[in-house]
């Protein structure tokens, strides 16, 4: 879709004309939230309107880092996705999901215009944030936090002038942007309001997301669902609020927050402050009526809901699924913590020992492994089996958010503490984690000047939010990871040295799973963890693909693995499972296990040993290699499309690709 000189022209003409001019866009609802976009665009981020270019996009690792970021909240945002494109699909929409930077983790669109919407920049791994393509839907909800529909002329690049985007964000239980929900057309008409209807179906379709993640996030308290009609509580929930067995209210879904949560002169804090009725009232009814709507009545104003109460997910487990584990002397259960992971092997039953040990230590942790390899769901299941686990755990990966916010993210800030910043301020990770556990992934990517911060929190127990003026006490403790070797980091002043000692009180190394003794049975846990999640208990691995799962040396660990089987799961028609289900690209190169033994630096991290060189090619397998070659590189390394050219089958061209040493790009860094 190409722009003329003259449209071109014209726009960057009346973004002139609007933001230094004072002239204004015509009237709407959007209208100033669209000025001031605009104004951010030109001043602060210093975008070009001019620019007639597509959106940029991440690498291939980057993407899967951005998607693995947001791994359990894309598989309940899939079933929203999908209905959304449904109703969307006649009227020739791309539906685009992003993360909370803008950058696209899955997306829809229509066959006929695939290719169309791609080149235009719909595709996974575009960034949408308004620091790269100034006023657009995602962008600008983002950065505002309300949904938007920005339509045609009013995007800020001259290329993104002739899309109509309808977007909404998607919100955590903290308040806290997971990412955005939008439709957008490539053609549309000139009237907004032709895009009212889509943008109200987007908008409900966020809501929907939104509170389905809420819902799993809270799953672990008692939750109750209401509304105002008892008729439909049981196929439309307007509220959800879940509270502890003391009754004390843990969050909820926004709706509740907003409406009934955040009520003027009283602090919600129990049931029996917001409704005519105890926790242990609410208990008593659902158990004698099991199934039937509870009335309720709103203290003060009298307002009359009907509700239903869920059973917390751990009191859903049979007896026969309750074992008992080892205990450490205050209690801490490991079956509570980690008997959801695979734990035979030698080094990770040490690991699983000592963190029961050090679990209610006053002890910050640190935990070392190569990506992947499980280190917050290990952090997670030290705060699970420690006296804090009715407390939040709160994380953070310090590599994921750009330096310009991992400030504001870590210590929150007061109202107005900066342009943009929300009315009512927001509180950072560190206040939201005070009395449980703030894990912290990738130290070794916090800046310099937060480093310092942090070690002041850590020294005098309160944190200071950006924007305001006295202290907050906090009770805090930290598990971090890395994979990087930090004492390398401290002696070229890249770390603290100070803040390192302060943190590595307890530290943990994560084997990864090539070199795992219990590999067949991390395997065997993540099949049936996906095949049980996908409804499909019947899948099972043949013998020979077990016994290559096991070969293989998984760069990627654990979270490699879970997305191959979840891939070989989804695609597989029969009931067992071979090496062609899995991902095309899973065996390529030598990916094998080495008998050579892996060599560790000082800081016990593993470092790769250099490939033995390749025996040269004879002259005709080099002619054909460089033949494949150049088809791959045409076209960008689409395996059907290139056998098919040089008129081979898939199976024939994977097994030249592997005997020729061809590796894709994206797969040269594993």
């Amino acid at each position: 879709m190409m722009r003329g000189q003259g449209d071109i022209a014209r726009h960057v003409e009346r973004v002139v004309e609007v933001v230094e001019r004072g002239a204004r866009l015509p009237r709407h609802p959007a209208q100033d939230r669209l000025t001031r976009s605009w104004q951010r665009s030109l001043s602060k981020y210093q975008v070009d309107p001019g620019l007639a270019t597509t959106p940029q996009v991440v690498t291939a690792q980057e993407l899967r880092e951005h998607r693995d970021r947001l791994d359990a909240f894309m598989r309940i945002a899939r079933e929203g996705m999908d209905r959304l494109h449904e109703q969307l699909r006649p009227s020739s929409y791309c539906v685009l999901l992003t993360d909370a930077t803008g950058v696209t983790v899955d997306f829809r669109t229509v066959p006929e215009l695939d290719k169309e919407f791609r080149a235009q920049g719909f595709r996974n791994g575009t960034r949408w944030s308004e620091m790269d393509e100034g006023t657009c839907g995602v962008g600008t909800c983002l950065v505002d936090g309300q949904p938007i529909l920005v339509h045609r002329g009013e995007h800020f690049r001259s290329h993104n002038i002739g899309f109509t985007c309808s977007s909404a964000p998607i919100l955590g239980i903290d308040d806290q942007p997971l990412a955005v929900l939008d439709a957008s057309a490539l053609y549309s008409p000139e009237n907004r309001d032709s895009q009212l209807l889509v943008f109200q179906m987007v908008v409900e379709k966020a809501r929907l997301i939104e509170d389905a993640f809420a819902f799993h996030s809270l799953r672990q308290y008692w939750i109750l669902q209401f509304g105002r009609s008892p008729e439909l509580l049981h196929v439309q929930t307007d509220y959800l609020l879940a509270f502890d067995d003391t009754g004390m209210i843990v969050g909820g879904n926004r709706r509740a927050r907003k409406e009934l949560l955040q009520r003027p002169g009283r602090m919600i804090s129990c049931v029996s402050d917001l409704f005519e009725c105890s926790a242990a009232d609410l208990l008593a009814a659902a158990h004698a009526q099991p199934g039937q709507a509870i009335p309720l009545r709103v203290q003060d104003s009298g307002e009359r809901f009907f509700a239903l109460l869920r059973v917390p997910d751990a009191r859903r487990r049979a007896p026969s699924d309750v074992h008992h584990g080892a205990t450490n002397d205050e209690g801490c259960n490991e079956v509570r913590g980690f008997g959801h992971l695979a734990t035979d092997d030698s080094r990770v039953r040490t690991n699983v020992s000592r963190a029961l040990k050090v679990a209610n230590r006053d002890i910050p942790v640190m935990l070392l492994g190569e990506t992947g390899t499980g280190k917050e769901a290990f952090a997670k299941a030290i705060h699970d089996c420690s006296s804090r686990h009715k407390q939040p755990f709160i994380a953070l990966n310090c590599a994921a958010i750009p330096e310009s916010l991992i400030e504001s993210e870590l210590f929150g800030y007061r109202d107005g503490a900066f342009t943009g910043a929300r009315a009512k301020g927001a509180r950072g990770k560190i206040l939201q984690s005070d009395g449980g556990t703030l894990f912290l992934d990738e130290i070794g990517d916090m800046p310099l000047v937060l480093q310092s911060r942090l070690l002041r929190v850590l020294a005098e127990g309160e944190v200071l939010p950006l924007g305001a003026e006295q202290p907050i006490p906090v009770k805090l403790h930290i598990i971090c990871a890395t994979h990087q070797n930090l004492p390398r980091l401290v002696e070229e002043g890249r770390f603290r040295e100070d803040l390192y000692y302060r943190l590595n009180g307890a530290v943990f190394v994560l084997p990864p799973l090539r070199e795992r003794e219990d590999i067949g049975t991390v395997i065997d846990r993540v099949l049936d963890e996906e095949v049980k999640a996908m409804g499909r208990e019947s899948l099972r691995l043949a013998p020979e693909t077990r016994d290559a799962l096991i070969r293989h040396g998984w760069p990627g660990n654990i979270r490699q693995l879970r997305h191959a089987m979840r891939y070989a799961c989804a695609i597989c028609e029969s009931t067992l499972l071979h090496t062609a289900h899995f991902p095309p690209d899973l065996f390529f190169g030598p990916r094998l296990v080495s008998a050579r033994p892996a060599a560790r630096d000082d800081f016990g991290m593993r470092e790769a040993l250099p490939e033995p060189p390749a025996p040269p090619l004879k002259e005709k397998d080099a002619r054909l290699r460089e033949r494949m070659l150049e088809v791959l590189r045409r076209n960008q390394w689409q395996v059907t499309v290139s056998a098919k050219e040089l008129g081979l089958s898939r199976a024939t061209f994977y097994r030249k690709l592997t005997r020729l040493n061809i590796v894709p790009p994206n797969r040269r860094d594993h």
